[in-house]
């Protein structure tokens, strides 16, 4: 019974473990170690580039611990886990002779960690004689050791789907920051652009040609390092005919056009207004200047 409680409470902890990890890493093997990193590479081949983010999450983490699926352990000690490198690999190690690698945690004080056969056979031998020891020799007393959860089938489709979720959520919060920011962008609803890199020689009439809606043309040579291309201010119908415009992909003679949005106007207006709410301020200040020192002279 006693067993039993200990191998349960261990679980927990090992969830609790689980649960504590960073979204944005995997932890994939139920604890997290350095050796269980987040592989997933976005920038993946032309081919690869076809199937969608979450497919190549889920084919990869599926990929990676089928490989290493039967020849990993989770041990847990009764006390925190040395610091030093080659203290804690030669402590993991002295549990048994058939162990190759010890994998550190991430946690600086950790009490677990995972530890690496050649082989299945090699684990399953391990696991028996350790929890052997563990019944009979002092020098294991405090020590649980089990298979680890990425063993299981269920497991690994919990961890693809939360790091799919997560992925969803950092584009959802992506797309959100996006919209938010077109909306405090106050020059996105002018229905004026400026075209920028116009061949010198330009005239009216043939940026007319690629906006013949347009309802006003200006065209002002460039100044300083522009001083070899032209600029127009070209004002459309509507808003909409601007965002459109900005969109397009314009050549003058074979010369590629730069489109923004038309945002000086509003500068300048923005600078008035500063500019007069300066002056109501200043205004407002000597009048009560004035006004004081006329109370004082009558007095």
């Amino acid at each position: 019974m006693k067993k039993k409680l200990e191998e349960t409470s261990s679980d927990e902890e090992e969830s609790v473990a689980d649960d504590s990890e960073n979204e944005d890493e995997l932890d994939l093997a139920g604890s997290a170690t350095e050796s269980d990193e987040d592989d997933v590479d976005e920038d993946e081949t032309t081919t690869l580039q076809k199937k969608t983010k979450a497919e190549l999450i889920e084919e990869q983490i599926h990929s990676k611990y089928e490989q290493l699926k039967g020849t990993r352990l989770y041990v847990r000690f009764p006390h925190k886990l040395p610091l030093d490198s080659q203290e804690f690999d030669a402590k993991v190690k002295s549990l048994h002779p058939l162990i190759t690698k010890a994998a550190k945690p991430r946690q600086k004080h950790a009490r677990f960690c995972l530890v690496e056969f050649k082989s299945k056979e090699d684990r399953d031998t391990a696991l028996a004689e350790i929890k052997v020891s563990i019944e009979s020799d002092d020098a294991y007393k405090g020590i649980f050791i089990s298979v680890p959860k990425t063993d299981s089938e269920e497991f690994v489709n919990e961890l693809v789907a939360r790091k799919q979720q997560s992925l969803e959520k950092k584009k959802s919060k992506n797309l959100l920051k996006r919209a938010s920011k077109q909306v405090q962008r106050k020059e996105i609803f002018t229905s004026s652009v400026v075209i920028t890199n116009l061949p010198k020689t330009t005239s009216v009439a043939q940026v007319r040609k690629l906006f013949e809606t347009a309802v006003d043309i200006q065209i002002k040579p460039g100044k300083g390092k522009y001083r070899d291309s032209s600029a127009a201010t070209v004002t459309l119908p509507t808003t909409m005919d601007a965002r459109n415009a900005v969109k397009r992909e314009l050549s003058i003679g074979g010369t590629k056009l730069n489109l923004r949005f038309h945002t000086q106007q509003q500068k300048k207006r923005t600078g008035k207004n500063l500019k007069r709410k300066a002056n109501n301020g200043e205004s407002r200040q000597l009048a009560k200047q004035k006004k004081v020192k006329r109370t004082i002279e009558a007095d």
